[in-house]
C-alpha cells in the first residue's frame, strides 16, 4: 500500500518537473525569454567545499524557473581545488559557466539591473559568508 502511494507521488513529481522543463524550452524557443536572463559573478577564495553546491543550486534554479543563467567564477588566489572543481562543472546543463582568476586589488564589481538590454548582473563575493544567501536555493 505504501509502496503504491510512493510510486504515485514519484510519477506526479516527475510529471510536474517535465511540464516546467517543456514550458521553459517553449519560452526560449519563441524568444520571449529576453527578460528572463541573469548573469551571476561569483568571487571565490578557497571554496572547494561549497562551490559545487552553489553552481548546482544555480543550475537547478535555471531549470525550474526557465531563466537563462550565465555564471562567471572569479577565483581570488585559492590554495585548494576550487578552480579544478569549477572546470569540471563547466559542461553542467542549465547554465553557461565561465571561470578565471581575480586579484583582490582589482577594481570592484557592482550589480547592474540590465537597463541597456544586457542581462542584469548580480555580483556575489563569497569571501563574505553572508553573501551566499543571495544565491537561489542556498540558505545561510
Amino acid at each position: 500500500m505504501v509502496a503504491h502511494l510512493l510510486w504515485i507521488l514519484a510519477v506526479y513529481g516527475i510529471a510536474a518537473l517535465l511540464v516546467h522543463i517543456i514550458h521553459a524550452r517553449h519560452l526560449r524557443r519563441n524568444g520571449k525569454d529576453t527578460k528572463r536572463r541573469m548573469h551571476y559573478v561569483l568571487i571565490t577564495s578557497n571554496h572547494e567545499r561549497q562551490v559545487e553546491w552553489y553552481l548546482r543550486a544555480l543550475s537547478l534554479y535555471a531549470l525550474m524557473s526557465g531563466t537563462r543563467i550565465r555564471v562567471t567564477v572569479l577565483d581570488d588566489q585559492s590554495h585548494d581545488d576550487t578552480l579544478r572543481i569549477v572546470e569540471r562543472l563547466t559542461p553542467m546543463s542549465g547554465i553557461e559557466l565561465v571561470y578565471g582568476t581575480w586579484r583582490s586589488g582589482n577594481s570592484s564589481l557592482s550589480d547592474t539591473n540590465g537597463e541597456s538590454g544586457d542581462p542584469p548582473i548580480m555580483t556575489i563575493d563569497l569571501r563574505n559568508p553572508l553573501e551566499a544567501i543571495r544565491i537561489p536555493y542556498v540558505q545561510g
